[in-house]
């Protein structure tokens, strides 16, 4: 059996690194000039950052698995991701932060609940308590609660509390590069896909500007672009109908490496940490991750790092930052992906079923069509797995 993925981020490689083990021949087609997709680390102040997806949690099973079969260690960051100090709104402690999501956790939202600003408001929290709480899951979702589903409450959930989190020694996209590696010559980067024809058992693909033949392919591309992929026939609009969280990162050196810690500023919808190298030893730069379009332009994202970086220095007069080292990552820019992350979107529903669904010979991964998982790695590497598992099903095995 022959199959296409396109996309050799996350899903993808997931998808033909488990069509490969299984016997079949597998092509791989990645337009960007580099594996990994949303993953993707980079050099910087004498350390390894991550510019898209870093954290790794507890619940991260099927990440924690995959570095474990390719022989990458973890490291402890030592950042607590879901215990962070709210500041910058009303005084709000962390304890009141937590005692809230525990009753909100006894009666979560029920479904059609609407978006989250309602479905909050509706808890009879006090205003600075139910304000963090938004503010948290605006971050974290890259997205508004006017129109984010309240489900995304109880998802987000999950990533709330005094919890240890872990990153991959040397950079997350090792995890992509030795996916890839174990591949060979199957990974084709610079070969964006262009069209794809398809008939019962058959498709046909130009990507690269050559021509491919298989028996299936996995479609492994943001439902973001696949308006950039002439398929014939056409698939229908379900297909692309997820809605996308805009997200930033902004990296800064520091004079005096600072021990782990997260704090969340309410109004500017960002949250800063720093954390622990391999060593146990604190880091010499500081991250801060925003989300939500808002908050994005609030800071003047795509003006450069300035206005960030003024705002980072007021939340966080305890870092000795230097701001002649600065690195600003974004992706609403990136053509193949023109956004952070899918969102839950409450006028927009994120249908796993329709999304993940075959269609004749065409099946589809990524973290949009991971569910509850969307977002995230860990999303990614399971949708992959489970296409290729489907793939595998459609030829008889």
């Amino acid at each position: 059996m022959r199959v296409i993925v396109v996309g050799a981020g996350f899903a993808g490689l997931a998808a033909a690194d488990a069509l490969a083990r299984a016997g079949a021949e597998v092509d791989v087609l990645e337009a960007r000039d580099r594996v990994g997709g949303r993953v993707w680390s980079v050099p910087f102040a004498e350390g390894m950052v991550e510019r898209g997806a870093e954290f790794i949690l507890p619940h991260d099973r099927t990440v924690i698995a995959v570095a474990g079969r390719l022989g990458l260690a973890l490291v402890r960051k030592g950042t607590r991701y879901g215990n962070r100090e709210p500041r910058g709104g009303e005084p709000v402690t962390r304890d009141q932060v937590a005692a809230a999501l525990e009753r909100i956790g006894s009666a979560p939202p029920a479904a059609g609940a609407g978006p989250l600003s309602r479905a909050l408001a509706g808890y009879g929290l006090e205003p600075g308590v139910a304000e963090a709480i938004q503010a948290r899951i605006e971050v974290s979702c890259g997205y508004p609660a006017d129109d984010l589903d309240a489900a995304a409450l109880e998802e987000g959930a999950a990533s709330f509390g005094d919890f240890d989190t872990w990153t991959v020694d040397g950079g997350n996209d090792r995890i992509a590069r030795e996916l890839a590696a174990g591949l060979g010559g199957a990974v084709r980067c610079s070969a964006a896909v262009s069209s794809l024809e398809w008939r019962p058992r058959q498709v046909r693909v130009i990507g690269g500007g050559e021509e491919w033949v298989a028996d299936a392919a996995v479609i492994a591309a943001p439902a973001s672009v696949l308006d950039e992929i002439a398929f014939d026939p056409p698939l229908g609009p379900e297909k692309a109908a997820v809605r996308y969280g805009q997200v930033a990162k902004l990296f800064v050196a520091l004079r005096t490496p600072a021990p782990p810690s997260e704090v969340l500023s309410v109004p500017g919808r960002f949250w800063s940490y720093t954390q622990l190298d391999a060593d146990g030893q604190p880091r010499p730069f500081a991250a801060a991750f925003a989300g939500t379009p808002g908050a994005l332009e609030t800071l003047e994202v795509a003006a450069g790092p300035e206005g960030w970086l003024a705002a980072l220095a007021r939340l966080r007069p305890d870092l000795d930052l230097d701001l002649d080292t600065v690195m600003l990552s974004t992706w609403a820019e990136d053509p193949w992906v023109l956004g952070g992350y899918s969102a839950r979107s409450a006028t927009v529903p994120l249908d796993t079923e329709v999304l993940a669904r075959p269609v004749g010979p065409l099946f589809f991964a990524g973290e949009h069509t991971a569910g509850v998982w969307h977002g995230l790695m860990e999303g990614a590497l399971r949708s992959g797995e489970r296409a290729a598992a489907e793939v595998l099903a459609s030829d008889g095995r």
